[in-house]
């Protein structure tokens, strides 16, 4: 409650004070993932306002059923426009028309020139907030050829192209994918690679330490069933491995539809209290279906093994960006030091 009293406060004045901004951010408030429940991905956007004398904003959208991570200290909570926002949705108001509504009304007052957006959440309402805006969708995961948030089909997805959103991406392989496979050429004029928020490239590990990082992927983008299949598999593994150690990693987004406690029973499998880094540092083979860390956890030399569950998941990574497949850990223990310099060479 203290967050949404907060959030009413701070609108109730702008309606009566005007609020003017260069950069306006904006994101669900699950992406807080750093060591102190920061957002990692928008940090040295901050850094760089700052650094250029732009005037910024932060909203963050609250997440009231899959998020364990606090709320940032930086942020402005949108708690009380979005909780307007979904009761108008569940009366039938599209988002368009809700933004025109929103614009007169409660935040007749807010003028930003710049929206970034993670997960393009509420692009449409701004777009017609303050229609005259740039707005702009920061990556925060893997890009594929057939993403549906991005492309489908060749053709750009409809809350990127009706909206005129340009996008800020971490590496030119990303871009290249994209532009090839956009018929309409959207994607040649409005891509800019920025790079990623990330810790120094460095190589952690020099050999198997038997410690595996596992991230999960149980969230509600699966049905029940694909859910289900994900964890029977994973259990298979780590009864495979009795001698090494699992540390699990759950999604952001985790549902809670699967029971953990079935993989914790296992005298070989603890659940990660520690920062993402922290856990690469431990671990020295990452293992997932497809979790977008397969990248992260290259640029410091850790290979990654595919559970495949999901097979059109992972192929992604095995086609699309020519990830060298390995099959078991023994095949990595018995030349890591081969594999890890492999590793490092397909990031970005």
């Amino acid at each position: 409650m203290r967050h949404f009293f907060s959030s009413l406060i701070f609108f109730i004045k702008i309606i009566f004070r005007k609020q003017s901004v260069d950069v306006l951010f904006y994101y669900p408030h699950h992406f807080n993932r750093g060591e102190n429940s920061e957002n990692m991905y928008f940090q040295h956007l901050y850094k760089s306002c700052i650094k250029n004398n732009l005037s910024y904003l932060i909203f963050e959208e609250p997440d009231f059923k899959n998020s364990n991570y606090k709320r940032s200290k930086l942020s402005t909570p949108f708690d009380f426009i979005y909780l307007i926002i979904i009761l108008m949705r569940k009366l039938n108001f599209s988002d368009k028309n809700i933004g025109k509504i929103l614009s007169v009304t409660l935040l007749r007052g807010l003028i930003f020139k710049n929206y970034i957006v993670l997960s393009q959440s509420m692009l449409t309402v701004f777009r017609h907030v303050c229609p005259q805006a740039k707005l702009f969708d920061l990556q925060h995961g893997i890009i594929h050829k057939d993403q549906l948030s991005y492309i489908k089909d060749n053709k750009v997805a409809d809350n990127i192209s009706k909206n005129n959103v340009y996008l800020l991406l971490f590496g030119n392989k990303f871009k290249n994918i994209l532009i090839e496979n956009d018929f309409s050429k959207y994607f040649s004029k409005s891509i800019s690679v920025i790079g990623a928020n990330l810790k120094k490239s460095i190589v952690l590990h020099n050999k198997f330490n038997q410690s595996i990082l596992v991230t999960m992927q149980f969230t509600n983008d699966h049905s029940f069933d694909e859910n289900q299949l994900l964890f029977n598999d994973l259990v298979k593994y780590v009864e495979k491995y009795p001698d090494y150690l699992f540390i699990l990693r759950n999604h952001p987004r985790f549902n809670y539809d699967i029971d953990l406690s079935i993989l914790l029973r296992f005298n070989n499998v603890r659940l990660s209290s520690d920062s993402l880094y922290d856990d690469f540092k431990s671990s020295s083979i990452h293992l997932t279906s497809y979790s977008t860390s397969v990248i992260e956890s290259a640029r410091y030399g850790i290979p990654t093994i595919f559970l495949r569950s999901l097979d059109n998941y992972s192929e992604i990574y095995l086609k699309q960006y020519n990830y060298p497949f390995f099959d078991s850990i023994g095949s990595i223990e018995k030349d890591y030091g081969i594999y890890n310099a492999m590793n490092k060479g397909i990031v970005y």
